[in-house]
């Protein structure tokens, strides 16, 4: 007999744990940042959002810059984001580029989409969380 409760209290366990698992947090973003870690300037950079298609610009970037912009938050919804832009004096290209939500990251707390351009050209892009002290 108390085989079989235990046999039921964990399997009563594991079906609510199951239950909560198909939760997924929502996560919401009001800042875009573009940072040049290079000495050459970026151009035109267009950032195209996955979920609403909306664009954040910015004309110029100097060497070693930052171009950003705050608004109203955001849902984030998971796809990939579209950017142009010009290095230095090169043609004009296109990346898209997936960014995953870090799982410590908290869903209450806006998240920051960075766009990091390295010395060498190369796009990263990542969300960076500023938590209160």
């Amino acid at each position: 007999m108390k085989k079989q409760t235990i046999i039921a209290a964990v399997a009563l366990l594991l079906s609510a744990c199951a239950t909560g698992s198909n939760h997924a947090p929502t996560y919401v973003y009001n800042e875009i940042q573009v940072i040049n870690n290079s000495k050459e300037p970026i151009q035109k950079l267009a950032l195209r959002t996955a979920d609403s298609g909306d664009i954040f610009s910015c004309e110029n970037i100097a060497a070693l810059g930052v171009c950003s912009d705050r608004f109203a938050r955001r849902q984030y919804k998971e796809g990939v984001f579209s950017v142009d832009w010009v290095f230095g004096g090169s043609d004009r290209q296109t990346n898209e580029v997936g960014i995953e939500v870090p799982a410590y990251n908290s869903p209450g707390i806006p998240l920051i989409v960075v766009l990091e351009i390295s010395e060498q050209g190369v796009l990263s892009a990542y969300f960076k969380q500023i938590t209160p002290n």
